[in-house]
């Protein structure tokens, strides 16, 4: 088992790599609100008037302007009384699963400090599990909430895709790109959601499809680990997600946000003189070689997984599954061990990414001394339903896995 934080670093050292230098020490708008009790932190792509938004890079950070306007999805919070306590730590432009930032460091997984937080919502996910804030503000693209949620043991939401206004936010993958948030409970979880949905009451019972075929792709250790958990939240229809194989999924997710990647940051990433790490760069040389006719190919293949997905949870349908394929990769795994995990996790991942769907995570277990997540897919524009089944089947998970 890894030793504890208390032995390994401070809190002072996890608020340093936590939160980006340049950015607002605090900010409130309203002295009164829904959240005036609570605190929260950004995500250093989500613009704040006033400040820089460095996307993760040294170039972005010299070169940018302030910016002249909040993100509408921070200013929801900000005009709910919440306190923003600071912006924190990104991949280097959101392209990244595990945190690892080569320019500014890498935010440290409280839960498992010698371990990668996750991301690209790393310094978020850092934040929330330390306690430095209630909650916090990330995006996700291909997992980057849902990912770190994972490892630092906590809940993390991604919304409906175009639910929310990204306006104010970096560009990743825009047909993928959505804002989500993280929480240490799923109270705060559902809290948070009021502010952007409106009263979330009590729903009708879910009906319940556990993914089968979804606990095999992790190491068996995660998939044996995780499978008692869901099938403990209720009586649930086993069913088959992967029809068409694995590779039919990554096979269209990969082209689609490639090109999006390309099309949106390519001009910017091959400007001579652009400093980048060398696992950016060859993700954005990568981007440049899409082939124009698997790209229209997986246009259609997106449609057709999609509709089949919605069509099979319908309004009151939830998807089981498990969020990663494994703990967290220890913070010096070597890169041949990253892509690799990055491959089999995405495999979980790119479901909701591709449907445009919700997911949240939820702490499920404790695996040799790391937390593993479980996560829930809703229909479209069934994030309150998420969330209200969140809280509701919170206190019936192992107290290990709630641990702080």
């Amino acid at each position: 088992m890894p030793p504890s934080r208390s032995e390994t670093t401070t809190l002072d050292e996890i608020r340093r790599q936590a939160f980006v230098d340049h950015g607002l020490q605090s900010l409130r708008l309203a002295q009164d609100g829904p959240l005036a009790d609570l605190t929260f932190a950004a995500k250093d792509l989500i613009d704040i008037a006033g400040t820089k938004s460095a996307w993760g890079n040294p170039d972005r950070l010299r070169d940018a302007t302030e910016a002249i306007a909040t993100a509408p999805a921070a200013l929801v919070p900000l005009m709910a009384g919440a306190l923003l306590v600071g912006k924190t730590q990104t991949d280097e432009v959101a392209c990244g699963m595990f945190g690892m930032n080569p320019h500014f460091g890498t935010p440290i997984n409280p839960r498992a400090p010698q371990r990668v937080p996750g991301g690209s919502s790393s310094g978020s996910a850092s934040a929330v599990a330390a306690k430095l804030c209630d909650f916090a503000l990330g995006t996700d693209t291909g997992g980057s909430v849902r990912v770190p949620a994972s490892f630092c043991g906590i809940y993390g939401l991604r919304t409906t895709f175009g639910r929310l206004s990204v306006a104010g936010i970096m560009a990743m993958a825009p047909s993928f790109d959505t804002v989500g948030w993280l929480a240490r409970d799923a109270a705060t979880m559902k809290r948070v959601g009021e502010i952007y949905f409106g009263p979330i009451n009590e729903f009708s019972p879910a009906r319940l499809l556990l993914a089968r075929d979804a606990f095999d792709i992790p190491e068996r250790r995660i998939g044996e680990a995780l499978l008692p958990v869901a099938r403990s939240l209720g009586n649930a229809i086993e069913v088959t997600l992967f029809k068409e194989g694995v590779e039919h999924w990554l096979d269209t997710f990969r082209p689609l946000q490639l090109q999006d990647l390309w099309a949106t940051l390519g001009a910017w990433g091959k400007t001579p003189g652009r400093r980048l790490s060398p696992a950016v760069a060859e993700r954005i040389e990568l981007a440049s070689q899409v082939d124009p006719a698997r790209f229209a190919a997986a246009v259609v293949r997106r449609e057709t997984l999609t509709d089949r997905l919605v069509q099979s949870l319908g309004s009151d349908g939830v998807l089981i599954l498990p969020t990663a394929h494994d703990l967290p990769p220890f913070r010096d795994a070597p890169v041949s061990a990253q892509v690799e995990f990055r491959e089999r996790t995405l495999a979980l991942t790119c479901v909701a990414s591709l449907c445009r769907l919700p997911q949240i995570n939820i702490p499920a277990v404790v695996v040799d001394g790391c937390p593993v997540g479980l996560s829930l897919i809703a229909g479209p524009r069934g994030d309150q339903r998420l969330l209200d089944l969140a809280t509701r089947i919170g206190h019936a998970l192992p107290a290990a896995a709630l641990a702080p």
